[in-house]
């Protein structure tokens, strides 16, 4: 356990991989966030890859995106079978935050047979297994990030929590460019006390509660609320989304984030 957690630590710290979060950030439109994208799926070891919301493809609502690798001859079947309307792997996303990586006996049992069907076409086509990340932001169109493979039983399970890690940072890097296309702006960033800004650095250290408060010599329950604090003002997201939008805001940097305590 220690060797794979070893492993997880050394693809996130490493200069390749901070290379290709900054490159979300220095993203100037899409073709640039699929050109990064592209990047991450090749250093994550898979190959195909597909971020967006999730929403009717043929009349998509101001502001919302999608941007895929995905062969011609895939999304031609997509759009005229409207595969986009039953798709598994949308479906798998209701309720969960945490990614997952399919197929699995336990999630292939939540499907019906539409959605089966859907899935043993994108087998056809390549899509044999793979790891997809729910993306869920208050007051917004859920969406998801998925990475597949052509083979299956491939996936290396400690490149997981990278490809979280950067799903979160691409979402977000896409999403900011839609608003920003859409005119609908962005919004100002929270105000936060030096004191929620250092609870903030060590959440996106991955740091526990109990170990915040170590860190800080508060106590457990007092570093509680301080995250609490900070999650409602960005509106109760997971730790990984929060984490990229303070990035973004420039509330913090990502050197700081890997700078060990």
């Amino acid at each position: 356990m220690a060797s794979v957690a070893m492993k997880e630590t050394i693809m996130i710290q490493s200069q390749e991989f901070q290379s290709i979060i900054q490159a979300f950030y220095d993203a100037k439109d899409e073709q640039g966030i699929y050109e990064t994208f592209d990047h991450l799926t090749y250093f994550l070891g898979f190959k195909y890859f597909a971020i967006g919301h999730h929403v009717d493809l043929l009349n998509p609502p101001i502001a919302s995106f999608g941007i895929s690798n995905y062969s011609s001859g895939w999304l031609n079947e997509v759009f005229h079978e409207r595969y986009f309307m039953d798709d598994p792997i949308h479906f798998l996303c209701n309720g969960r935050h945490a990614g997952f990586a399919w197929p699995e006996s336990h999630l292939l049992n939540r499907l019906n047979e539409r959605h089966r069907h859907i899935l043993e076409r994108g087998a056809l086509r390549n899509f044999q297994s793979g790891y997809t990340i729910p993306v869920h932001l208050p007051g917004e169109y859920s969406g998801s990030c998925t990475f597949a493979t052509p083979t299956s039983g491939t996936i290396a399970h400690n490149v997981l929590p990278a490809a979280f890690f950067a799903a979160s940072h691409a979402f977000e890097a896409i999403r900011r460019l839609a608003r920003t296309a859409a005119g609908l702006g962005l919004e100002p960033p929270p105000q936060f006390t030096d004191r929620q800004r250092e609870v903030i650095l060590l959440m996106g250290q991955g740091k526990t509660y109990a170990e915040m408060g170590m860190i800080l010599g508060i106590s457990r329950e007092t570093a509680h609320q301080h995250c609490k604090l900070v999650f409602r003002a960005y509106g109760n997201i997971q730790r990984c989304n929060l984490i990229a939008r303070v990035l973004y805001d420039g509330i913090a940097s990502f050197p700081e984030m890997l700078r060990k305590q």
